[in-house]
């Protein structure tokens, strides 16, 4: 049946664009990205010394190399929709637990579980994108945009809250953001075996 005949459902191609777009805007454009722009902000109110800000950024980087691996070894984890929905919760959850403390240790788990979190949504989602678009091919570019989508998201939040309030809003916000559009991507259907 040509993609135009068919009724609206999980698999048609916009709502798969749209759910792909919105599940990369949360594990890569807010829940990798958003630190950047809230660092200076973290090192000015919070504390956070300029080396100890590499190294959080180094624990998000291993913690999504070590999502990816997970992904290689076990590939059930990522066309798991369950797997997909404890990463969305968790990416939400280490948002929004950065300002609960000030403990440097907390910091660098939160920012570890936050890349692992980001590489599975991730890998689900291009796999689920591109399973599900094989007819309508040309369509994964607007899923990825999503990345960008949230990165600029990311940069416009911690802006406003940076200038009117602190770095605990901006983190705070960020979660908020990552809440409402781990919504719109929550039913993304996982990819076809």
């Amino acid at each position: 049946m040509p993609i135009s005949a068919r009724e609206p459902g999980p698999y048609d191609p916009l709502i798969v664009v749209a759910r792909g777009a919105a599940a990369l805007a949360v594990s890569m454009g807010i829940g990798r990205f958003v630190y950047t722009p809230i660092l200076p902000l973290m090192i000015r109110e919070a504390g956070l010394s300029k080396s100890f800000g590499a190294s959080l950024a180094t624990a998000n980087y291993a913690g999504y190399l070590l999502g990816a691996l997970a992904g290689i070894v076990a590939p059930a984890l990522v066309r798991s929709t369950r797997v997909m929905r404890i990463a969305f919760v968790a990416t939400v959850a280490t948002l929004a637990l950065m300002p609960a403390t000030h403990d440097y240790t907390a910091w660098f788990v939160l920012r570890l579980v936050a890349g692992a979190a980001s590489a599975l949504v991730f890998m689900f989602t291009v796999s689920a994108m591109l399973s599900h678009l094989q007819e309508a091919h040309h369509l994964v570019g607007w899923g990825f945009g999503g990345v960008g989508a949230g990165i600029a998201l990311s940069g416009v939040l911690v802006l406003i809250t940076g200038s009117t309030s602190t770095w605990s809003a901006a983190w705070w916000s960020s979660a908020v953001a990552a809440v409402v559009l781990s919504g719109i991507a929550w039913p993304l259907a996982p990819p076809e075996p």
